[in-house]
């Protein structure tokens, strides 16, 4: 049987998707998009650092942070399909791998999937080479029909062509965390040589990113005068008398 693959939906969910350049919002648009392809009653999707440990919480698509918080704290420990699949080039569907007649009756499958309405399963990582950035997973309920050969395949066109785009924000996300700490390196440094309060070198932080009086306010809990008194307080410590002195000090 020759599969149908319909290329114009594969190139726009990649437009869609490759537009994102924020690493967590890519998760999420991934997940919303593939559903119009292959649809789902849940998703999660996982990132990982270079040693394949998670990088925060996976974006998850109708599952909650108690179902999510019950598979940490012990149900990750009997996913049999986990200790199958970690790390594969190639996707999967749950009834390839499991025999089902005897699955449904372990403690894993009654407790937690089925409780879940986590009947039927597919899933892909995704690589860059030899690297795991990724692993999507899917699921159904026992009222849906099963994954597909169509939907593994798909699965695996779109992970490949995701890669190269996943791989970049990884890079990305690191080039932002590494500049922030070179940020909060030289604020620090220059809070010291200034001899700034603890609460005036928030405000410098802020303000260094453009932050307005009221903007400042709002996210310090603190007055405008406040906001204004500490304003005062650092100019007269920098010796400058506005924002953009200020920021030529600073950087300079």
């Amino acid at each position: 049987m020759v599969l149908e693959i319909k290329w114009e939906v594969i190139l726009n969910f990649i437009y869609k998707t490759g537009k994102i350049m924020d690493l967590h919002k890519y998760s999420y648009t991934f997940l919303q998009e593939l559903n119009k392809m292959i649809p789902f009653y849940a998703a999660n999707f996982f990132l990982f650092d270079e040693d394949k440990e998670l990088l925060g919480d996976p974006v998850c698509y109708n599952i909650n942070d108690s179902v999510l918080k019950a598979y940490n704290d012990y149900y990750w420990q009997l996913d049999d399909i986990r200790n199958l699949a970690f790390d594969q080039q190639e996707p999967i569907i749950s009834t390839q791998l499991m025999d089902y007649k005897y699955w449904i009756n372990t403690e894993y499958f009654n407790d937690f999937l089925a409780k879940n309405r986590l009947y039927y399963s597919c899933g892909i990582d995704i690589h860059a080479e030899k690297r795991l950035l990724g692993t999507i997973s899917l699921f159904r309920t026992n009222k849906d029909n099963n994954f597909t050969t169509k939907d593994l395949v798909y699965l695996k066109i779109l992970a490949k062509h995701s890669s190269n785009h996943l791989n970049k924000l990884f890079e990305i996300e690191e080039l932002r965390n590494l500049n922030n700490r070179k940020e909060e390196n030289l604020i620090q440094n220059k809070a010291e040589n200034f001899n700034l309060s603890k609460r005036e070198k928030d405000v410098l932080r802020l303000i260094l990113i453009g932050k307005t009086n009221e903007e400042i306010a709002a996210e310090l809990f603190i007055s405008i005068n406040t906001v204004k008194k500490h304003l005062s307080h650092i100019f007269n410590k920098t010796e400058v008398h506005n924002r953009t002195e200020l920021a030529a000090v600073v950087y300079k």
